[in-house]
């Protein structure tokens, strides 16, 4: 028995899909589904959405390093 926990929007026809793991057995199968929908959106300020950004190309390839270096190189790509 394995469990997969996913978080859905139910939209206006009320039909779902999902794919499930490769790791599960294909053959017959008991499938049982549990709605709890008391499950809310966490409602955030667009404060707080951008400081959850913050800091996230940091240990990028493309957008790590010398910050002021990587905006000379874009804009000598956009001035061709």
């Amino acid at each position: 028995m394995e469990t997969i926990a996913r978080t859905l929007h139910i939209p206006k026809n009320h039909r779902i899909t999902f794919t499930l793991p490769h790791r599960i057995p294909v053959g017959q199968a008991e499938v049982i589904l549990v709605i709890h929908s008391s499950l809310e959106t966490p409602k955030i300020s667009k404060d707080d959405a951008l400081l959850k950004l913050a800091g996230t190309l940091k240990n990028s390839s493309r957008f790590g390093g010398d910050s002021v270096q990587l905006q000379r190189q874009m804009r000598q790509e956009w001035d061709g």
